[in-house]
């Protein structure tokens, strides 16, 4: 048996080689609506395989029509939240700095615990608040050291998108009580490969360009979050989110060395350190 420890470790070693070749890719080529596509479709097709030996898990009727609207709905919330947090998250790799987005992603933590208190009863200490603030502080000087107007930036994009993930894994979490994870998945990610071309425009020409970066990240994004959801289907979700968060040391120690992301070293540091000691407080 596989342990949770194990389980989340393989989920945040795929999710930092999801960012790496992404934001590696992006950053020379920020084709981001033409990978978002490529992206999604892969992650749909990938998916597929897992759907095949879960189908019998999937219900064929439910006890009364509400409980139907509820699952309805839910699928609805949950495919537009990941279409805005896949758009935002791509904006922002293709044009800020890995270690850069990778401290403000950590404002997920306070999203995170907003969302498991106000719908989960789970609850947090006076010490987990001030880890909590810790990781806000963090977020905010590494945000205003790129100095760029927030509401007309891409900076914008990197604040939305861990907005947008908690909501997207906060219905998935409810989603998990009818559905087998494979299903929510497929959901989520064909949901927005079909929205994408709709909502955004598209040069297919060019998709070429992008598929083979773009069917490595799918891969490596898919694994991690579907080692992710099956851990949230039975762990607290603002726990596992905050764990979850460890890699972003990872993230700049990879945009230093490969990507010579070498701006604003000196916030970068004192960012990551109150970052760490948010994390830190809020698992103590």
């Amino acid at each position: 048996m596989i342990s949770s420890y194990t389980i989340l470790a393989l989920a945040m070693t795929l999710s930092s080689l999801d960012k790496w070749t992404s934001r590696a890719f992006l950053k020379k080529n920020p084709l981001c609506n033409e990978y978002l596509l490529a992206y999604q479709i892969t992650c749909s097709l990938l998916v597929a395989l897992f759907v095949i030996f879960e189908i019998e898990q999937i219900p064929t009727k439910f006890d009364n029509t509400s409980e139907l609207w509820e699952l309805l709905l839910l699928s609805i919330f949950s495919v537009f939240s990941w279409l805005g947090f896949a758009y935002s998250t791509f904006r922002a790799r293709a044009s800020i700095e890995l270690g850069s987005v990778s401290i403000i992603s950590k404002t997920k933590i306070l999203w995170s615990a907003l969302f498991g208190v106000s719908f989960f009863n789970e609850t947090l200490t006076s010490l987990q608040m001030t880890g909590v603030i810790l990781i806000l502080v963090a977020s905010l000087l590494i945000s205003t050291s790129n100095n760029m107007n927030l509401l007309f930036s891409n900076n914008l994009h990197a604040w939305l998108a861990p907005i947008f993930l908690t909501l997207a894994i906060g219905f998935d979490k409810v989603l998990t009580l009818y559905l087998p994870t494979s299903v929510i998945l497929f959901i989520g990610f064909s949901g927005t490969a079909f929205l994408t071309p709709l909502l955004f425009k598209v040069h297919y020409r060019l998709i070429k360009k992008v598929l083979f970066n773009a069917v490595i990240t799918a891969t490596c994004g898919t694994a991690s979050y579907y080692f992710l959801l099956k851990l949230l289907n039975t762990s607290a979700f603002s726990l596992v989110m905050v764990l979850f968060q460890g890699a972003f040391i990872l993230d700049i120690l990879f945009g230093y060395f490969f990507l010579k992301e070498r701006t604003n070293l000196k916030t970068k540091i004192v960012s990551c350190l109150f970052a760490t000691l948010g994390i830190l407080t809020l698992v103590s």
